[in-house]
């Protein structure tokens, strides 16, 4: 801008071109002056910038015709050297400054964009046309075709409308394309029959996979199924092995029903029955709680239940039976839930026809899981209860006993 401005003032000409004569009336008679000279270093170094430049960023191969923008602008450093000596020959051949320098600056950029620094957009064709294998034609808006590339084949009017509103069109594994372009149509096919030769190879595994699938599952439900069939059994034979004296008595208890004829007795032996039946049933039900349950536990409310319908069933033995249980809340082993249960229903079989009140009691003292038993019997109940000696008795008076017993104890064992 301040070489620009130097030329153009007046004070500041002067030192661009000189004129011998003042006031200068013509200019035939001049020289060039200091200024003159910087313009003509400023132009030299913003060529060379800008080629060095477009040589940097340039991303073409080879570089090999990078020269050719040099010549015109070794051809203008040339021209303005002469011009500045005034050597006779160049007045002669090229005396025009500003058409010879437009000229050779014309040629510079043009040389870089022969040799591709500089980028441009032309030879649409011939790039449309070596487009790698692509089959497409450009139209108008009439589908006149103007450019096309490949085997593109040949549309009807009628059938480019089709495709125009569907985007695509598939006809024999062909599949034709469209997109709207300024000024008219872009069409061009893909060959799909592998595309589609593969997707009907997917799609029938797809198919055999399904059927593999149900297969599968239906396989998975008869092996749960058989599973589950024989869990039931497994618990089925474990309960009858570990009731198996419960299913005796109450064999024992039919025949007798069978062979009484005494409508007392006769009730007497319903109520056995039904006691010994309470406790077939509840049991069952701690058993598949237990297994229902995570970690193989029971809660004191599990025991609370049970004990609560088998003391009702011993109203029928004209028996008065209560119970307590401390901390229905917290989850003990079932195996000494299921024990303190035994131990209950032990001593009922043991003790039916002796005892006229009994009050189970099951409580947590120092870390261990008690029973203790008041029973109010006429008899000696020391001789019935021998045969389980970590059952202790005492008699605390004429007809009242305690019986207890440690089920388990968190710190020294069972």
């Amino acid at each position: 801008a301040i070489l620009i401005v130097s030329v153009f003032t007046n004070d500041l000409h002067q030192l661009v071109f000189r004129f011998s004569k003042q006031p200068p009336f013509s200019d035939k008679d001049y020289s060039y002056g200091i200024v003159f000279m910087v313009i003509q270093g400023w132009i030299l170094i913003c060529l060379t910038g800008m080629e060095i430049i477009l040589i940097r960023k340039s991303r073409i191969p080879g570089k090999k015709q990078f020269w050719l923008p040099v010549i015109p602008g070794i051809l203008l450093l040339g021209w303005n050297i002469g011009n500045i000596l005034r050597l006779p020959f160049i007045k002669i051949i090229a005396g025009d400054m500003t058409a010879v320098c437009c000229l050779l600056m014309a040629a510079i950029f043009q040389g870089c964009i022969l040799c591709g620094l500089i980028q441009t957009n032309n030879r649409y064709f011939e790039l449309f046309q070596t487009s790698g294998g692509l089959d497409a034609e450009i139209t108008d808006h009439s589908f006149q075709r103007y450019y096309h590339s490949g085997d593109f084949p040949e549309l009807s009017p009628e059938l480019r409308k089709i495709i125009i509103d569907r985007s695509s069109v598939q006809e024999q594994g062909i599949r034709i394309n469209h997109i709207p372009i300024r000024g008219g149509h872009l069409f061009w096919s893909e060959d799909i029959s592998v595309l589609l030769d593969q997707y009907q190879d997917i799609r029938e595994q797809q198919e055999e996979l399904t059927a593999r699938n149900r297969l599968l599952q239906k396989a998975y439900q008869k092996e749960a199924e058989r599973r589950k069939t024989e869990e039931q059994n497994r618990l089925l034979n474990m309960i009858q092995n570990q009731t198996a004296g419960q299913l005796e008595l109450l064999s024992q208890f039919m025949e007798e029903l069978e062979r009484t004829e005494s409508r007392e007795q006769y009730d007497r032996i319903l109520g056995k029955i039904v006691v010994v039946g309470t406790y077939l049933k509840r049991r069952k039900n701690l058993v598949l709680t237990q297994y229902a349950s995570d970690g193989n536990l029971l809660t004191m409310e599990d025991l609370r239940q049970s004990l609560a319908e088998s003391c009702d069933s011993l109203k029928l033995c004209r028996i008065r039976a209560a119970y307590y249980v401390e901390n229905v809340d917290v989850r003990l082993n079932a195996d000494d839930i299921l024990k303190c249960y035994d131990i209950f229903e032990w001593l009922v079989e043991r003790l039916v026809d002796t005892m006229q009140s009994v009050f189970y009691r099951v409580s947590q003292i120092d870390d261990a899981l008690r029973v203790s038993v008041h029973i109010v019997s006429e008899a000696d109940l020391r001789g019935f209860i021998s045969e389980r000696p970590e059952l202790k008795v005492q008699q605390e008076d004429e007809n009242e006993w305690f019986i207890s017993c440690i089920v388990f104890r968190k710190r020294g064992g069972r």
